[in-house]
């Protein structure tokens, strides 16, 4: 018998294996189409025209198998390029993600807090989200307090309409900053 020395295992890696990289791509290739589900307005904070233009034209083809070999091509244009960014803008507008869900429990907090009347939210919020118009923050404010005092007066039911439009508006200015909370930082 030729006995042959083989090297060490730990000698003959060669990077993934073939499944892994299999498994990476399928991944990606999901990212791709979830680039699907996020507005045009939304999709055009991304520095990647070329990905753009092609989440563009998938969204316009209606065929199954044409659509699959668009997602297939978006996933090959996003293998090129550094995915956390597009990782962090699909975390952003996907109800499901736990960013998303941890930036939502940041607003309600700090639409809480605003009608509590809390002193230190209002920097919080300016030091977050700088661009803030300051005095439609107020007025908002000052209109949903006024609502709920109103409704706590008269024992009313009736929708909170000022409460909403405060949380939309913390929503909008977060979404136009950018504002994305990490896991590792809890709202308050």
């Amino acid at each position: 018998m030729n006995e042959e020395e083989s090297p060490p295992p730990e000698d003959l890696y060669d990077g993934p294996s073939k499944s892994q990289r299999k498994r990476d791509s399928k991944a990606i290739t999901n990212l791709g189409s979830q680039l699907l589900q996020i507005s045009d307005d939304q999709l055009a904070t991304l520095p990647y025209a070329n990905i753009i233009d092609a989440v563009m034209q998938c969204k316009k083809i209606t065929k199954g198998n044409a659509r699959k070999r668009q997602i297939q091509y978006i996933g090959k244009l996003l293998r090129h390029v550094d995915i956390e960014e597009i990782q962090l803008l699909v975390d952003r507008f996907d109800a499901s993600s736990q960013s998303h869900v941890l930036l939502f429990h940041q607003l309600e907090t700090w639409r809480d807090k605003l009608i509590q009347q809390d002193p230190k939210v209002m920097t919080d919020i300016l030091s977050q989200l700088p661009q803030v118009d300051r005095q439609h923050l107020r007025q908002l404010t000052r209109n949903a307090i006024t609502e709920n005092n109103s409704a706590i007066e008269h024992q009313q039911d009736r929708p909170a309409i000022h409460y909403r439009k405060l949380f939309k508006y913390l929503k909008a200015e977060s979404d136009n900053s950018g504002l994305i909370q990490s896991s590792t930082n809890p709202p308050e």
